[in-house]
């Protein structure tokens, strides 16, 4: 993840939602880490909502997951 947020993401985890790449999928979700093709800011999205998360706790929800 970037230090810096693109204009979207600061707004929040809106449409259109081509620019979120799935990372990765929870095997006891449906919950799914999706990544920001233009900031690289990781998202952890789950039936209600979706919240920017780091990577050491993106690592921890979803250890199957190929992150830096």
């Amino acid at each position: 993840m970037t230090n810096e947020l693109c204009n979207a993401c600061q707004v929040g985890y809106h449409a259109p939602f081509e620019r979120f790449q799935q990372v990765a999928v929870h095997e006891h979700g449906p919950t799914f880490l999706k990544r920001c093709e233009r900031c690289g800011t990781l998202w952890h999205e789950t039936l209600r909502d979706a919240r920017i998360v780091s990577v050491e706790e993106a690592k921890h929800l979803y250890s199957d997951a190929s992150l830096p």
